[in-house]
């Protein structure tokens, strides 16, 4: 249902190219979903929100991903949870700052139950004072974020494959080449990969047994196959893919920099192999051993 409203929505807003170039669609966006009620998914029931799960907010996070939505959807869903009383008794004027502003507001490691050295996340204002970002919160900043990258992959790869069944190049269309089967073959296995990443890890969470390794490996992971598929994207459509009139520079560029978001991906990649590295029954026990990577 919830996927349904956000996917009505945003194809209505978004289903002329043109209607990107209005620079009020961002804040005509944001307040149609806040008067849905969307905003509140992650709110618990008895304090007026829709108590869902983070699976559930995942889903509109890939929703927003699919459309290329500029809308600042990972922080629409975490600001809600924020308490600025309990945060400090700062004024309720709660945002968040880029992570080169974070310095020691970042979550030490005394406040985690994981000794993993998570990457840099961004900075919580409240009041315009830096407090320390909550774990729950950063943990859930970094899957959204995979989850929004994820939908945006989903429909750069969808894109791809309908231009290659349908351009013809040579008398024959670009998907019977061997070599372009290939990169779409990587391209969609790349994706696959992230979706099942992403699934265990949103599982793990909604149960209560979430872990760093799998969410630094969901962020991860989503950072590698964006690199991949916009790649190919860009190998098979040329020029026209940049070109301001076509949809799909608005996904890669958004996917680039979303790498880099909640959770830098050489910063999780270095993360995942210190913990590897660091087991004491060995990298293999580490990537197996369910039980202990999900407690």
């Amino acid at each position: 249902m919830l996927d349904d409203t956000l996917d009505r929505l945003l194809g209505r807003r978004l289903s002329e190219p043109a209607a990107h170039a209005d620079p009020a669609l961002p804040d005509t966006l944001r307040a149609e979903m806040t008067e849905a009620g969307l905003h509140l998914v992650l709110v618990p029931e008895e304090s007026g929100g829709l108590g869902g799960t983070l699976a559930e907010a995942a889903t509109v996070a890939w929703r927003c991903g699919w459309h290329a939505a500029p809308v600042p959807i990972v922080e629409t869903l975490l600001l809600p949870l924020i308490d600025p009383a309990a945060e400090g008794g700062s004024p309720a004027s709660v945002s968040f700052a880029p992570p080169s502003r974070a310095g020691a507001a970042g979550t030490s490691d005394r406040e985690r139950k994981s000794v993993l050295p998570l990457p840099q996340m961004p900075a919580l204002l409240i009041g315009g004072t830096e407090a320390p970002l909550p774990p729950h919160i950063a943990a859930k900043g970094m899957l959204l974020t995979a989850a929004m990258m994820t939908g945006a992959m989903a429909r750069v790869v969808e894109i791809t494959a309908d231009y290659a069944n349908t351009r013809v190049q040579f008398g024959r269309p670009l998907v019977k080449f061997q070599a372009i089967q290939h990169k779409l073959a990587e391209a969609a296995s790349e994706l696959a990969v992230t979706e099942a990443a992403l699934a265990a890890a949103l599982e793990a969470e909604d149960e209560g047994r979430g872990s760093d390794l799998l969410r630094l490996s969901a962020k991860a992971q989503a950072g590698h196959a964006a690199t991949v598929i916009a790649a190919t994207a860009h190998q098979l459509f040329g020029a026209i893919g940049f070109t301001q009139e076509h949809e799909l520079h608005r996904y890669t560029r958004r996917l680039w920099a979303w790498r880099d978001d909640w959770g830098r991906q050489a910063d999780c990649d270095l993360a995942i192999g210190r913990a590897g590295c660091g087991d004491p029954d060995g990298l293999w026990s580490c990537i197996v051993d369910e039980r202990r990577n999900s407690a």
